[in-house]
């Protein structure tokens, strides 16, 4: 009897020795488990942060390259701001100019209006006495230009004056100065291939004399009786 207790004893012993190894591999198995999950777990997060990652990149570039795209347009809409500022800067100072002149023209107006109502007062024989003083006054004046220019030519030709009117027309811009503005008697032209030196109001006393008389007469106007001297002056009538 009490070999069969031991028997049974030890069967019972080995019985738990094997169920402990059984359940030591099983945890061990577990735990190896557990092990492999949380590391697959851990793989699968950084495997998904790292495609979030990729994910963003592009996102990220995009909108870099949208906040690009908004700068470029600002700037060209501040260049072209920038440039009707300068446009208008411009229309303005163009509109200040033509009020300036616009107002200097308003006081010529004036000054005209003034000066024909001022003529309108004018009895006709006053109004005959005014034309024929400023027609005297441009009879001097046109003197003067053609001494001037007798005395240019004769500078370049050993201070010998020219032997007639046409030859001295490069110191003249136009044949109109050879005609006093009382000759109603001549046709005026403004082409010296037009001109007919017979036609000329003036008469010329010193062809071919000297510069070196400078009290001699040179240009004389019959209508007005003014002269001009060699030293290019004029004495008025």
């Amino acid at each position: 009897m009490k070999t069969l207790l031991a028997g049974i004893l030890i069967l019972s012993l080995a019985l738990n020795t094997f169920l402990w190894n059984q359940l030591s591999d099983r945890s061990a198995q577990l735990m190896q488990a557990q092990a492999s999950a949380s590391e697959d777990g851990e793989l699968r997060r950084q495997n998904e942060e790292l495609l979030g990652r990729r994910t963003s990149a592009p996102s990220s570039a995009d909108a870099a390259v949208r906040e690009l795209a908004r700068l470029r347009n600002e700037v060209s809409q501040l260049r072209k701001q920038s440039e009707e500022m300068a446009t208008l800067r411009t229309q303005a100072a163009e509109a200040a100019k033509l009020r300036a002149q616009l107002a200097d023209t308003s006081q010529n107006l004036a000054r005209a209006e003034s000066s024909l109502a001022d003529a309108a007062k004018l009895s006709p024989e006053q109004m005959q006495q005014l034309k024929e003083e400023a027609q005297s006054v441009q009879c001097v004046s046109n003197m003067k230009q053609i001494g001037l220019a007798a005395r240019i030519w004769s500078n370049d030709h050993k201070d010998i004056f020219p032997p007639d009117f046409i030859t001295m027309k490069d110191g003249m811009n136009t044949p109109k100065i050879l005609f006093c503005p009382a000759d109603a008697a001549v046709v005026r032209v403004t082409e010296w291939s037009e001109l007919n030196p017979s036609s000329i109001s003036y008469r010329y006393l010193n062809p071919n004399g000297s510069d070196l008389e400078p009290a001699k007469v040179l240009i004389l106007c019959p209508i007005h009786g003014h002269v001009g001297l060699s030293d290019g002056s004029v004495q008025r009538k």
